[in-house]
């Protein structure tokens, strides 16, 4: 059970004055990540469109990753850091910083949620992935922002798949997240088309959270500057007219297994095909396994390297991309049009293989799936993909749009 000290006591909440007249729109979002950065991208993401479109606003992004900050912020947006937790399995999580146990720590953190939010007293308050928060750390803070900050619109932002239909609903249901979005929550934004997965079906959202309930399209990053952030991996970059196959895992805490099977699969074409590649192996890739990558990368036309938020510019540059199924880089590879080869993690979320199955019907990009996963499948898809050469077509492609648009949603609702 979470509980506070009064709020009044800590704040000095009778001294908050707010007006509400003004055109310089305070925002807050909550990213939980914990070991990732998915969720922390699609924020920046949208921050950056809440700042073309309203230059005056200030986004203030609370977040656990443990890389946060990671990506780099407009102006007049910051980054507030609380302790990390690491979901191990549905409802199961655990700190990998700290020597305390959820229970222990998940009042900290909604302690700090709620004093930020009445402290800062927003006119949007975003809450990404999870209307309760995890293991409900935001079910008393939700309610006390209301008391106490009561002009501030609740915005729930949500990926269009969140996992397996049956243990969503199951989940929520335990934590009582349907009821809060119902009682709480003034609008709902799903990150995706319903055309291709029907979140609010999907999910058996309440018919009231139905009606607040809009889909934006998917949340990408379809701006990206010129300059690298860290110019020492430029270097990286081939020249024009040699072949690139990138391989990426995302933050990379898992993904060291497909990429060794990946350098198996590069001895088997190096002498067919001529390209190089450039294994980005993302900032969660434990020192030791990426030591092991780059010891068998020797004598092969292949970097291996953590790229980092420069991992955009390799995609735009790629001939060939072999990812994973998560939602931002899949999204930048149906953004950017880009010749694919996806193998989606197979757990513990069903969310990957869900959304490899559901664009495979698009014929979109090749797929493998990881029980099909092996050094000659890969190497031959590998060989068949740099050979065709086959493109997105724009015609296939469905609404891009999402971080503008859930944010044009949210700061037209409340201007």
């Amino acid at each position: 059970m979470i509980t506070f000290v009064n709020p009044e006591a800590t704040l000095n909440i009778a001294k908050i004055s707010v007006d509400t007249t003004s055109t310089n729109k305070k925002v807050l979002i909550y990213s939980q990540d914990g070991l990732g950065l998915g969720h922390l991208r699609r924020n920046v993401s949208i921050t950056t469109q809440i700042k073309k479109i309203c230059p005056d606003a200030t986004v203030l992004i609370v977040a656990d990753s443990p890389m946060a900050p990671f990506f780099e912020l407009p102006p007049k947006c910051d980054f507030i850091k609380i302790p990390t937790i690491v979901k191990v399995d549905y409802g199961v999580w655990k700190s990998n910083r700290l020597n305390l146990d959820s229970n222990a720590l998940i009042p900290v953190r909604a302690e700090m949620i709620q004093s930020i939010a009445i402290g800062f007293q927003p006119d949007i308050f975003l809450v990404d992935h999870m209307p309760q928060g995890a293991l409900g750390e935001l079910t008393l803070p939700i309610q006390n922002i209301k008391r106490y900050s009561q002009h501030t619109r609740m915005v729930l932002g949500l990926r269009d798949i969140l996992g397996a239909p049956g243990d969503i609903y199951k989940q929520w249901t335990k934590e009582n997240a349907y009821e809060l979005t119902e009682n709480f929550y003034d609008q709902v934004l799903i990150y995706g088309c319903q055309n291709i997965f029907d979140s609010v079906s999907a999910y058996q959202f309440p018919r009231p959270v139905a009606k607040k309930t809009h889909f934006c399209g998917y949340v990408t990053r379809g701006d990206v500057d010129q300059e690298f952030t860290n110019r020492s991996v430029k270097r990286y970059l081939p020249e024009r007219e040699e072949k690139l196959v990138l391989v990426t895992g995302g933050g990379g805490h898992d993904a060291s297994s497909f990429m060794d099977m990946f350098l198996d699969a590069i001895r088997k074409l190096q002498d067919k095909l001529p390209f190089i590649a450039i294994v980005s192996t993302g900032p969660f890739m434990h020192p030791e396994q990426m030591a092991v990558l780059q010891e068998k990368a020797r004598g092969l036309p292949v970097t291996v390297a953590t790229l980092g938020g420069d991992v955009i510019h390799f995609l735009k540059r790629a001939d060939l991309i072999i990812s994973m199924a998560g939602y931002n880089t899949f999204g930048e590879i149906l953004h950017f049009r880009k010749n694919a080869i996806i193998i989606p993690r197979p757990g513990p979320s069903a969310e990957q293989t869900m959304r490899t199955d559901l664009f495979a019907k698009w014929n979109l990009f090749h797929t493998i799936h990881p029980d099909n996963l092996n050094v000659d499948v890969l190497a031959g898809a590998i060989q068949e993909r740099l050979e065709d050469g086959s493109l997105v077509k724009g015609d296939n492609l469905p609404d891009m749009n999402g971080a503008y648009n859930a944010a044009r949603k949210m700061l037209t609702t409340v201007n």
